[in-house]
Protein backbone atom coordinates (compact mmCIF):
# COMPACT_ATOMS: atom_id res chain seq x y z
CA UNK A 1 0.00 0.00 0.00
CA UNK A 2 1.24 3.57 -0.66
CA UNK A 3 -0.68 6.83 0.17
CA UNK A 4 -1.11 8.93 -2.95
CA UNK A 5 1.29 11.48 -2.64
CA UNK A 6 -1.37 13.87 -3.83
CA UNK A 7 -2.80 13.37 -0.78
CA UNK A 8 -0.08 14.33 1.50
CA UNK A 9 0.78 17.68 -0.39
CA UNK A 10 -3.23 18.29 0.50
CA UNK A 11 -2.04 18.09 4.37
CA UNK A 12 0.66 20.24 4.12
CA UNK A 13 -0.94 22.76 2.28
CA UNK A 14 -3.84 22.37 5.31
CA UNK A 15 -1.53 23.50 7.89
CA UNK A 16 -2.11 26.93 8.79
CA UNK A 17 0.91 29.13 8.47
CA UNK A 18 3.65 29.35 11.46
CA UNK A 19 2.72 32.41 12.92
CA UNK A 20 4.34 35.73 11.71
CA UNK A 21 6.04 36.92 14.83
CA UNK A 22 7.42 33.91 16.02
CA UNK A 23 8.28 33.11 12.48
CA UNK A 24 10.01 37.22 12.66
CA UNK A 25 11.36 36.44 15.61
CA UNK A 26 13.47 33.25 14.41
CA UNK A 27 14.68 35.24 11.63
CA UNK A 28 16.04 38.44 13.75
CA UNK A 29 17.56 36.07 16.39
CA UNK A 30 20.00 35.04 13.28
CA UNK A 31 21.16 38.24 12.56
CA UNK A 32 24.43 39.02 14.70
CA UNK A 33 23.24 42.99 15.07
CA UNK A 34 19.76 42.61 16.66
CA UNK A 35 18.86 44.51 19.28
CA UNK A 36 17.31 42.31 22.26
CA UNK A 37 14.94 45.09 22.70
CA UNK A 38 13.97 45.00 18.90
CA UNK A 39 13.01 40.75 19.39
CA UNK A 40 10.97 41.22 22.76
CA UNK A 41 8.98 44.17 21.14
CA UNK A 42 8.12 42.44 18.08
CA UNK A 43 6.63 39.66 20.63
CA UNK A 44 4.77 42.13 22.54
CA UNK A 45 3.08 42.89 19.51
CA UNK A 46 1.33 39.03 19.37
CA UNK A 47 -0.69 39.66 23.02
CA UNK A 48 -1.21 35.24 22.58
CA UNK A 49 2.33 34.59 22.49
CA UNK A 50 3.06 36.75 24.80
CA UNK A 51 0.75 35.55 27.84
CA UNK A 52 2.06 31.73 27.12
CA UNK A 53 5.59 32.90 26.98
CA UNK A 54 4.92 34.34 30.50
CA UNK A 55 3.14 31.62 31.85
CA UNK A 56 5.80 28.99 30.72
CA UNK A 57 8.86 31.61 31.71
CA UNK A 58 6.61 31.05 35.44
CA UNK A 59 6.95 27.37 35.41
CA UNK A 60 8.45 25.15 37.37
CA UNK A 61 10.86 24.72 35.15
CA UNK A 62 12.46 27.47 35.78
CA UNK A 63 11.79 27.97 39.69
CA UNK A 64 11.91 31.67 40.00
CA UNK A 65 10.82 33.21 43.81
CA UNK A 66 8.97 36.02 42.16
CA UNK A 67 6.44 36.33 39.37
CA UNK A 68 8.53 37.31 36.27
CA UNK A 69 5.78 40.08 34.78
CA UNK A 70 7.14 41.54 31.80
CA UNK A 71 9.48 40.03 28.99
CA UNK A 72 11.58 42.43 29.30
CA UNK A 73 12.00 40.96 32.58
CA UNK A 74 11.73 37.19 31.51
CA UNK A 75 14.98 38.59 28.59
CA UNK A 76 17.09 39.84 31.48
CA UNK A 77 16.54 36.71 33.60
CA UNK A 78 16.92 33.98 30.94
CA UNK A 79 18.66 35.85 28.00
CA UNK A 80 17.26 36.41 24.76
CA UNK A 81 18.54 32.79 23.24
CA UNK A 82 16.35 31.00 25.79
CA UNK A 83 13.19 33.73 25.02
CA UNK A 84 13.09 33.06 21.76
CA UNK A 85 12.69 29.68 22.48
CA UNK A 86 10.23 29.79 24.71
CA UNK A 87 8.38 31.82 21.52
CA UNK A 88 8.89 29.07 19.73
CA UNK A 89 7.49 26.54 21.79
CA UNK A 90 4.84 28.36 22.77
CA UNK A 91 3.99 28.57 19.29
CA UNK A 92 4.62 25.32 18.23
CA UNK A 93 2.16 23.62 20.47
CA UNK A 94 -0.91 24.46 18.90
CA UNK A 95 0.02 22.09 16.12
CA UNK A 96 0.10 18.99 17.97
CA UNK A 97 -2.64 19.69 19.35
CA UNK A 98 -4.60 21.16 16.91
CA UNK A 99 -3.71 19.24 13.81
CA UNK A 100 -2.04 15.86 15.08
CA UNK A 101 -4.36 12.63 14.90
CA UNK A 102 -7.72 12.19 16.04
CA UNK A 103 -6.88 11.14 19.76
CA UNK A 104 -6.10 13.72 22.45
CA UNK A 105 -3.82 11.51 24.30
CA UNK A 106 -1.99 10.66 20.86
CA UNK A 107 -1.42 14.42 20.00
CA UNK A 108 0.03 15.43 23.37
CA UNK A 109 2.38 11.90 23.70
CA UNK A 110 3.60 13.75 20.35
CA UNK A 111 4.38 17.02 21.59
CA UNK A 112 5.53 15.79 24.71
CA UNK A 113 8.03 14.02 22.35
CA UNK A 114 8.69 17.22 20.54
CA UNK A 115 9.84 18.91 23.69
CA UNK A 116 12.13 15.94 24.88
CA UNK A 117 13.99 15.76 21.61
CA UNK A 118 14.23 19.86 22.24
CA UNK A 119 15.56 19.17 25.62
CA UNK A 120 17.78 16.44 24.33
CA UNK A 121 19.39 18.66 21.65
CA UNK A 122 20.32 21.03 24.45
CA UNK A 123 21.78 18.48 26.72
CA UNK A 124 23.61 16.97 23.68
CA UNK A 125 25.18 20.03 21.91
CA UNK A 126 26.33 21.13 25.71
CA UNK A 127 27.67 17.85 25.77
CA UNK A 128 29.59 17.92 22.83
CA UNK A 129 30.25 21.84 22.68
CA UNK A 130 30.28 22.08 18.80
CA UNK A 131 27.11 23.71 18.37
CA UNK A 132 25.14 26.28 20.34
CA UNK A 133 22.50 24.89 22.78
CA UNK A 134 19.84 27.07 22.46
CA UNK A 135 20.27 26.81 18.55
CA UNK A 136 20.28 23.26 19.05
CA UNK A 137 16.46 23.28 21.62
CA UNK A 138 15.50 25.53 18.53
CA UNK A 139 15.85 22.77 15.74
CA UNK A 140 15.09 20.20 18.31
CA UNK A 141 11.74 21.02 18.91
CA UNK A 142 10.98 21.02 14.49
CA UNK A 143 12.61 18.01 13.63
CA UNK A 144 9.72 15.98 13.87
CA UNK A 145 7.13 18.41 12.56
CA UNK A 146 6.50 16.32 9.49
CA UNK A 147 5.30 13.88 11.77
CA UNK A 148 1.80 16.10 11.91
CA UNK A 149 1.01 14.87 8.46
CA UNK A 150 1.77 11.24 9.15
CA UNK A 151 -0.33 11.43 11.81
CA UNK A 152 -3.18 12.19 9.59
CA UNK A 153 -2.64 8.25 8.03
CA UNK A 154 -2.27 7.15 11.93
CA UNK A 155 -4.79 4.24 10.75
CA UNK A 156 -3.91 2.99 7.29
CA UNK A 157 -0.36 4.75 6.68
CA UNK A 158 0.67 3.69 10.22
CA UNK A 159 0.38 -0.47 9.72
CA UNK A 160 1.32 -0.13 5.79
CA UNK A 161 4.99 1.38 7.17
CA UNK A 162 5.11 -0.90 10.12
CA UNK A 163 4.82 -4.24 7.87
CA UNK A 164 7.04 -2.88 5.64
CA UNK A 165 9.73 -2.23 8.80
CA UNK A 166 9.08 -5.49 10.12
CA UNK A 167 9.67 -6.84 6.38
CA UNK A 168 13.42 -5.41 6.56
CA UNK A 169 13.73 -1.92 6.33
CA UNK A 170 14.62 0.80 8.70
CA UNK A 171 11.92 2.69 9.70
CA UNK A 172 12.42 5.70 7.48
CA UNK A 173 12.64 3.80 4.67
CA UNK A 174 9.56 2.43 5.32
CA UNK A 175 7.95 5.65 5.55
CA UNK A 176 9.33 7.20 2.23
CA UNK A 177 8.27 3.04 0.59
CA UNK A 178 4.60 4.40 1.44
CA UNK A 179 4.42 7.59 1.98
CA UNK A 180 6.64 8.65 -1.18
CA UNK A 181 8.94 10.37 1.43
CA UNK A 182 9.75 10.16 4.79
CA UNK A 183 8.79 12.57 7.84
CA UNK A 184 12.36 14.67 7.66
CA UNK A 185 11.56 15.21 4.25
CA UNK A 186 8.03 15.88 4.98
CA UNK A 187 8.66 18.72 7.69
CA UNK A 188 11.71 20.40 5.50
CA UNK A 189 8.72 20.89 3.09
CA UNK A 190 6.44 22.74 5.69
CA UNK A 191 9.31 25.03 7.20
CA UNK A 192 9.69 25.98 3.48
CA UNK A 193 6.11 27.08 3.52
CA UNK A 194 6.71 28.60 6.80
CA UNK A 195 9.59 30.63 5.24
CA UNK A 196 11.66 29.51 8.32
CA UNK A 197 15.40 29.97 8.03
CA UNK A 198 17.37 27.93 5.69
CA UNK A 199 19.66 26.35 7.95
CA UNK A 200 16.70 24.63 10.33
CA UNK A 201 14.93 23.58 7.19
CA UNK A 202 18.26 21.95 5.64
CA UNK A 203 19.13 20.47 9.34
CA UNK A 204 15.12 19.28 9.60
CA UNK A 205 15.12 17.77 5.64
CA UNK A 206 18.79 15.56 6.97
CA UNK A 207 18.29 15.07 10.77
CA UNK A 208 18.81 11.15 9.90
CA UNK A 209 21.16 11.19 7.41
CA UNK A 210 23.68 15.11 9.23
CA UNK A 211 26.07 13.80 6.57
CA UNK A 212 24.42 14.99 3.94
CA UNK A 213 23.22 18.62 5.69
CA UNK A 214 25.09 21.60 4.04
CA UNK A 215 24.34 24.56 5.98
CA UNK A 216 25.33 22.64 9.61
CA UNK A 217 26.20 19.04 9.71
CA UNK A 218 27.14 19.12 13.12
CA UNK A 219 23.44 20.77 14.51
CA UNK A 220 21.66 18.10 12.07
CA UNK A 221 23.95 15.25 14.20
CA UNK A 222 23.11 16.40 17.26
CA UNK A 223 19.23 16.79 16.76
CA UNK A 224 19.70 13.40 15.17
CA UNK A 225 21.14 11.93 18.52
CA UNK A 226 18.41 13.61 20.65
CA UNK A 227 15.69 11.73 18.96
CA UNK A 228 17.47 8.72 19.49
CA UNK A 229 18.42 9.28 22.98
CA UNK A 230 14.20 10.62 23.41
CA UNK A 231 13.56 6.96 22.43
CA UNK A 232 15.75 5.42 25.15
CA UNK A 233 14.17 7.28 27.57
CA UNK A 234 10.70 6.19 26.13
CA UNK A 235 11.38 3.18 26.26
CA UNK A 236 13.21 2.96 30.13
CA UNK A 237 9.49 4.02 31.29
CA UNK A 238 6.90 2.10 32.85
CA UNK A 239 4.89 3.22 30.31
CA UNK A 240 6.77 2.06 27.24
CA UNK A 241 5.96 0.32 24.32
CA UNK A 242 7.45 -2.71 23.61
CA UNK A 243 6.22 -2.89 20.01
CA UNK A 244 6.67 0.20 19.16
CA UNK A 245 9.03 0.93 15.87
CA UNK A 246 12.41 2.64 16.57
CA UNK A 247 14.74 4.80 14.45
CA UNK A 248 18.22 3.21 13.89
CA UNK A 249 20.99 5.43 15.30
CA UNK A 250 23.50 7.30 12.59
CA UNK A 251 26.83 6.31 12.40
CA UNK A 252 27.78 9.66 10.87
CA UNK A 253 25.98 11.21 13.44
CA UNK A 254 27.85 9.65 15.98
CA UNK A 255 31.33 10.90 14.22
CA UNK A 256 30.52 13.84 13.78
CA UNK A 257 29.63 14.73 17.54
CA UNK A 258 32.02 12.51 18.95
CA UNK A 259 29.89 10.79 21.33
CA UNK A 260 28.00 7.15 20.94
CA UNK A 261 25.77 4.56 22.21
CA UNK A 262 27.34 5.00 25.68
CA UNK A 263 27.46 8.59 25.84
CA UNK A 264 23.29 8.57 25.09
CA UNK A 265 22.98 5.75 27.42
CA UNK A 266 24.38 8.29 30.22
CA UNK A 267 22.73 10.72 29.81
CA UNK A 268 18.96 9.10 29.30
CA UNK A 269 19.10 9.90 33.30
CA UNK A 270 19.28 13.49 32.91
CA UNK A 271 16.79 13.98 29.77
CA UNK A 272 14.08 12.28 32.64
CA UNK A 273 14.73 14.44 34.74
CA UNK A 274 14.72 17.53 32.73
CA UNK A 275 11.05 15.76 31.38
CA UNK A 276 10.07 15.59 34.80
CA UNK A 277 10.57 19.04 35.75
CA UNK A 278 8.79 20.85 32.02
CA UNK A 279 5.72 19.45 32.49
CA UNK A 280 4.08 22.36 31.64
CA UNK A 281 5.80 22.47 28.49
CA UNK A 282 3.84 20.30 27.30
CA UNK A 283 0.43 21.15 29.35
CA UNK A 284 0.49 24.74 29.01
Amino acid sequence: MQIPLKDLMFEMRSLEPFPGVAARVLELSGRKDVVPSELIDLVQTDPGITSKVLKLCNSAYYGFQREIASLHEAGNLLGVTTLVNLVLTSSAGKYFRDYGSAKDSNMERRWEMCVANAIGSRIIASRHGKVDPERAYTAGLLENIGHLVLDRFLDSGMEAIRAVALSGSSLIDAEKKVLGMHHAEIGARLTTRWSLPEVLVDVIRHHHSPEMAGADAELAATIHLAEILTQQVEQESENADPHALLYEISQAACDLTGLGQTDLAELTGLLGSEMSRARDFVSG
